[in-house]
């Protein structure tokens, strides 16, 4: 779970901010691994600049994170939260937007004299540097990152608090998964809907241009998965699926060496850009049946195992659709 958030260029009038490094890099921890700036033409210019009042040995970071960290851009005239007329103001200019956590200074924090609003479900808050881990929106995030899915937990609810945000923000999704291309195959066999259908639906409700790429195993069990069963199935039936026709997704299915999996690729994970979720019986959680027990996290890239087995899976392909 991803939370979409906002802050302007007085967040680095806070002292806070500039001389104590704790304050500093929990933001930015933060950011990393459970958040999403949202971003203007105004405020990331603005922004840049005011990082010149940041010490050199911090700004480099703060640098670093306006290019690496996850953001999003909004349509907005430029607004600075203190200009904001309370928690109602924050509603009307950023709720359309899909932003409700603002981030401002400590001292301009008691201009909201409330602080949070609930909309239609949503929780919109202001919350400061100094109380940024009572935020209620990235407390949700860490819990849903790091919390394990329970048997017979209802997959869409699955998919809107632990994967709906992050995936609205990213362009390019690759799927480690050994048995998806048994699954998909059998389940296509036996008339059912197949984890790979159920995932390019859901993407294709969002109004973005993605690259998806699969790595599964072709030798499960001593038996051999068809290639030409895989084409077969994205050319005459997944192509063929409404909602497909009207998405904008790209896929790539690589075919690999079971017992490359075994030896390099053994954990099942999906890398949504910069994140990586890591699910006991990866996307078999989204096939048409009960959901199991599945341990379940996400976490930056940097941190996981991700790199190197998709260096591996991708130097030793078997087979390859494009």
């Amino acid at each position: 779970m991803i939370t979409p958030f906002y802050f302007d260029e007085e967040l680095f009038d806070d002292n806070s901010v500039r001389e104590m490094p704790i304050i500093s890099d929990s933001i930015l921890n933060l950011w990393e691994r459970y958040g999403c700036l949202a971003m203007s033409d105004d405020s990331i210019k603005e922004i840049r600049a005011a990082l010149k009042v940041i010490p050199d040995k911090y700004k480099q970071k703060w640098i670093t994170a306006l290019t690496d960290f996850k953001t999003f851009k909004i349509d907005i005239e430029k607004t600075r939260l203190t200009d904001l007329e309370g928690i109602t103001d924050f509603e009307r200019k950023f709720y359309n937007n899909r932003v409700y956590t603002g981030l401002i200074a400590n001292d301009f924090l008691d201009l909201f004299e409330e602080k949070s609003l609930m909309k239609e479900g949503n929780q919109l808050e202001i919350v400061s540097p100094n109380n940024l881990n009572e935020s209620i929106n990235f407390n949700n995030s860490a819990k849903y990152c790091e919390s394990d899915i329970k048997a017979n937990d209802d997959i869409d609810i699955v998919w809107n608090t632990r994967f709906c945000n992050i995936v609205r923000y990213s362009k390019k999704i690759t799927v480690i998964d050994r048995y998806l291309a048994e699954n998909l195959i059998r389940d296509f066999t036996n008339g059912n809907k197949s984890s790979l259908e159920w995932l390019v639906e859901k993407l294709s409700t969002y109004d973005t241009d993605y690259n998806l790429d699969i790595f599964s195993a072709c030798d499960r069990r001593n038996s051999e998965i068809s290639s030409a069963d895989i084409r077969g199935f994205i050319d005459n039936t997944l192509k063929r699926k409404p909602y497909f026709r009207e998405s904008q997704i790209n896929i790539n299915f690589s075919l690999c060496k079971d017992r490359l999996f075994g030896e390099k690729a053994h954990d099942r994970m999906i890398c949504i850009d910069e994140h990586v979720v890591q699910i006991g019986k990866g996307v078999d959680i989204f096939r048409d049946k009960i959901i199991e027990n599945n341990t379940f996290t996400i976490k930056p890239k940097n941190v996981s195992l991700f790199q190197g087995v998709y260096r591996d899976l991708s130097r030793n392909r078997e087979w390859r659709y494009l």
